[in-house]
């Protein structure tokens, strides 16, 4: 049974990162990010909440080029993830997203193409649409982080009652039951919830997980200031549709607390991307 779930230790360090989209230049920051503090603290961790393909196309790129002026890197993003996966395979989490899923049967995007399944698949070979394929069968639903942090691409409502509910959803769009379909649909699809729902739905996964998660880190969104919060208990860093100066990524420290979105500080453990140095010596 494939496990869609993973629980992070109680200590180290877990960068967090949404969104993609295909840019290459992003995931080659957001590599040498991971390599740097690995090399400083060994049980470092990268989670990154899904899309990883899909990019502008070139009406958008003429139109905005300060958000979307950049090559199509999509393929190229897989063969590197999966490259990192193989590397560390304890360390590094890859969570579906819902373009991602639109490559296994889920329902088709539309954002920059009419079908961007059938765009992207269509200059691929079939080697590459098997190696994306299989990273995309192959990934987490969600990651826990017990200092105090639920990790999705959305925003999940209490649908989500027991984490381990994930486990062995097939992602196969055929195989699937109501009840996996309604689950992919709120992990994957749902963007912000009432502070409520978002509490209730913590509440009742800690309840049956053992943990005490008081905050949901997703993607999903897009803000070009870089982040933006929703309620108390609610963040998305952005990287996808914000300027290069304002992408952000967010770093967790494992053997910290975190109970609301207050102690998610801005130049602290919500770093830019693209900062001229941001070595790690810095953070």
């Amino acid at each position: 049974m494939p496990r869609r779930h993973r629980v992070l230790p109680r200590d180290g360090v877990a960068l967090v990162s949404t969104d993609l989209h295909g840019n290459l230049d992003d995931f080659l920051a957001l590599s040498r990010r991971f390599e740097q503090e690995r090399a400083r603290c060994p049980e470092t961790h990268w989670v990154q909440l899904g899309d990883l393909v899909h990019a502008p196309d070139d009406q958008a790129r003429s139109e905005q080029p300060a958000l979307y002026d950049f090559p199509d890197g999509s393929m190229a993003i897989v063969d590197g993830f999966s490259a990192l996966l193989a590397k560390h395979p304890e360390h590094v989490h890859f969570v579906l997203g819902n373009h991602d899923y639109a490559h296994l049967g889920g329902p088709h995007t539309s954002k920059f193409h009419p079908d961007e399944v059938t765009h992207l698949e269509s200059l691929l070979s079939t080697e590459q649409r098997e190696r994306m394929h299989r990273l995309f069968y192959g990934a987490l639903l969600a990651v826990v982080a017990p200092c105090g942090v639920l990790l999705c691409h959305g925003s999940p409502d209490e649908t989500l009652r027991d984490i381990r509910l994930l486990d062995g959803i097939p992602l196969h769009q055929a195989s699937t039951t109501r009840q996996q379909r309604r689950l992919l649909q709120t992990v994957l699809c749902s963007y912000g919830q009432t502070d409520a729902v978002s509490r209730a739905m913590l509440a009742q996964v800690s309840q049956h997980g053992g943990w005490d998660l008081r905050l949901v880190i997703h993607g999903h969104d897009r803000d070009e200031a870089g982040f933006f919060v929703e309620g108390n208990h609610q963040l998305c860093p952005v990287l996808f549709g914000a300027p290069r100066h304002s992408k952000r990524f967010v770093r967790l420290d494992l053997a910290a607390r975190y109970d609301d979105v207050r102690a998610l500080r801005d130049g602290h453990e919500l770093l830019r991307l693209h900062d001229a140095d941001h070595s790690v010596a810095d953070a």
